[in-house]
């Protein structure tokens, strides 16, 4: 394995990474046992396109979207369901995003079924109590990635203003190392994808407030380039905060979801206008 790989392979890095994955299914697994929700709902034809929504109590409510990670190829939104206990509970109405995965579509392909989701949630999530004028975007891992596409895509002003924020956790932004790791046997990016398709080389000019987060104990290409990416959205006037994680990893971080009562959570609840 190359030093390259090492960057990428996340469960050598944190060995009790699985640890973390399993307490995520075993509290998602409670989640839907004790919340109100409607699972596993179309928003394309694919398999993949699925979205699972857990309703605040309430109308018009923010709406709070969640995109999961696994390098494209891996993970599922059944695992973050967990993360809908601490936002329903704040007054939020809650997405998660499922997508085809690699190696059966490409990462086009990908980004293109993520933008299909945040189109069809805003035209539809007021059958769940969430107010499509008030939308806070949220990806771990290369999830951070799909949020930053999303937010980058050409929409009409009404749509951009829809989307109060964003919250980007563990990305990674730039897709020219993955290219050169043993991912690619999965992803199979070419140049010219990583030239086109990566954040880092995109126009963030007229973004909203974007938080960007990592762990202090993830990889250096991890923390490297959310630093890198911050700094692009602070040039643009659309960096909310960098935020340095301390004694978090690439586990941790998202398990921060899970839990009201710490710094991250509390900025993005901020953002959807709850306490």
């Amino acid at each position: 394995m190359t030093c390259l790989d090492e960057q990428f392979n996340l469960r050598k890095r944190h060995p009790l990474g699985r640890v973390h994955l399993l307490a995520n299914k075993l509290q998602s697994c409670v989640a839907r046992l004790t919340l109100r929700k409607s699972l596993d709902i179309s928003y394309g034809h694919s398999s993949g396109e699925k979205v699972d929504i857990f309703p605040a109590a309430h109308p018009n409510a923010p709406v709070f979207f969640f995109i999961h990670g696994g390098y494209f190829r891996a993970l599922d939104k059944r695992q973050y369901n967990y993360i809908a206990k601490p936002f329903v509970a704040a007054g939020c109405t809650v997405v998660l995003i499922n997508y085809d995965l690699a190696p059966a579509v490409s990462v086009k392909d990908i980004i293109g079924q993520n933008i299909k989701a945040f189109k069809w949630v805003r035209e539809n999530i007021s059958r769940w109590n969430g107010n499509p004028g008030n939308i806070v975007l949220c990806g771990h891992s290369v999830g951070a990635f799909l949020v930053a596409k999303i937010l980058e895509f050409d929409w009409e002003q009404e749509v951009r203003q829809s989307i109060s924020g964003a919250a980007l956790l563990s990305g990674l932004y730039d897709l020219s190392n993955m290219k050169q790791s043993y991912l690619n046997k999965s992803v199979r990016l070419s140049d010219d994808d990583v030239a086109t398709l990566s954040p880092m080389f995109a126009d963030t000019s007229g973004f909203p407030s974007v938080i960007v987060a990592v762990g202090e104990d993830e990889t250096e290409e991890f923390v490297e380039q959310s630093q890198t990416y911050a700094k692009k959205l602070q040039a643009s006037k659309s960096l909310d905060e960098c935020l340095l994680l301390k004694s978090k990893n690439h586990y941790t971080v998202s398990r921060l979801l899970g839990n009201r009562n710490n710094a991250l959570m509390k900025k993005i609840l901020g953002m959807c206008a709850v306490n």
